[in-house]
């Protein structure tokens, strides 16, 4: 095989290595030990950063000791002198520093990790982050040459494309996690079905209702309930999901618990998908499980805040909207009974409401003020 050939085959497994490896669970990394491999290199190191004066927020090296890492993470970053290079030109440590054996960088850094040649390009992203590619050889090894540089250059249109599609993937695992977050909040169970109705995920919340085995299980990938019938009648509504047939804010299915406790409460939708993607193991219904036993853990803190309660005030307040009694509100702190009835007359002319009912209503109707006071004060 001629060499350009075998060059444009490597760089084309180097490019799908590259695309590939962001939607892998350890992004980058498979690039770059496929990096490696074509710059014939030692280490292959992918940097992003805010700026050379802050710790990476992003360094990975496949083939590095991760104590190494982290030293140069922790403290090693701010002595590096190969930064701030020209955007998006493939520069040699000896070309831009020329003499650096006696720079506290190599004599920290470089010789402790055997490195002696590095190839760097340095891309400048939106959003205002910096994202650093480095090479490195051993000390034992050949120098960089021109062809090398080129062979380096080939891949950093690739790289800066791949840098802005990664950016936006962060930014949609991100939203993702708030709002998977704002969700275990209110104490509801969230499963995410396939067409063939295969469990593709699941939330905390789902998965300790699923684990009670009370009504409702899972059984390898598919949800089963308890009695056939149920079971049935489940798999009939489910049927109705994809095409969007009935009620639209979702098919509603109560599943019966043998221990006695009170149903549980079941939402059904089918989840927006583009048509290219109705098929495998692509997301088709969402199950929204509401157990009446969990309650939503309401600390007193958030609620002395929100609501400008006394601190016995807020805690008999937290009682009551966690299920409890004035009885065993009043027990739980050790205060009369009729303490507490005074306290909550106090709640109520401060709430605006005159009811017990009305009290534990605009509590759980504040659910998210009261989740953003909790998360703050974790």
């Amino acid at each position: 095989m001629p060499a350009e050939q075998a060059t444009t085959s490597e760089l084309l497994t180097l490019i799908t290595a590259l695309y590939g490896s962001l939607v892998e669970d350890e992004p980058w990394r498979a690039f770059l030990s496929r990096l490696r491999q074509y710059m014939h290199a030692k280490h292959a190191t992918l940097i992003i950063t805010r700026s050379p004066a802050t710790p990476p927020s992003l360094m990975i090296t496949p083939t590095a000791d991760p104590s190494h890492i982290e030293a140069y993470r922790d403290h090693l970053f701010r002595i590096d002198p190969f930064v701030n290079l020209p955007e998006g030109e493939v520069v040699s440590l000896h070309d831009f520093l020329g003499d650096f054996t006696e720079s506290e960088f190599n004599r920290d850094y470089l010789q402790f990790e055997d490195a002696a040649h590095i190839l760097g390009v340095d891309l400048h992203g939106s959003g205002g982050f910096e994202t650093r590619l480095r090479i490195t050889r051993a000390r034992g090894d050949s120098a960089f040459t021109a062809g090398d540089r080129q062979r380096c250059a080939a891949i950093v249109p690739h790289l800066r494309q791949a840098i802005e599609i990664f950016q936006r993937l962060e930014a949609s695992r991100s939203e993702h996690a708030v709002y998977s977050g704002a969700i275990e909040q209110f104490a509801v169970g969230t499963i995410i079905l396939d067409r063939q109705y295969n469990v593709i995920r699941h939330n905390s919340i789902a998965d300790g209702i699923l684990k009670e085995t009370d009504g409702i299980a899972l059984s390898g990938t598919r949800i089963v309930l308890a009695t056939p019938g149920q079971d049935a009648a489940f798999r009939a509504l489910l049927k109705k999901v994809p095409g969007g047939e009935g009620d639209a804010q979702g098919h509603i299915f109560r599943v019966q618990r043998p221990s006695g406790k009170r149903d549980l409460g079941v939402v059904a939708r089918p989840v927006a998908t583009p048509d290219f993607l109705h098929a495998g193991s692509a997301p088709a219904i969402a199950l929204f499980l509401g157990d009446p036993e969990r309650q939503f853990d309401v600390t007193s803190d958030a609620l002395r805040e929100l609501f400008e309660l006394t601190r016995t005030e807020s805690r008999i307040a937290a009682c009551l909207a966690n299920g409890l009694t004035v009885q065993d509100s009043a027990d739980r702190l050790g205060i009369a009974i009729n303490t507490a009835r005074a306290h909550l007359r106090a709640i109520y002319a401060k709430t605006g409401v005159c009811r017990q009912s009305q009290l534990v209503h605009l509590i759980h109707t504040s659910m998210p003020e009261l989740a953003g006071h909790q998360r703050g004060a974790a």
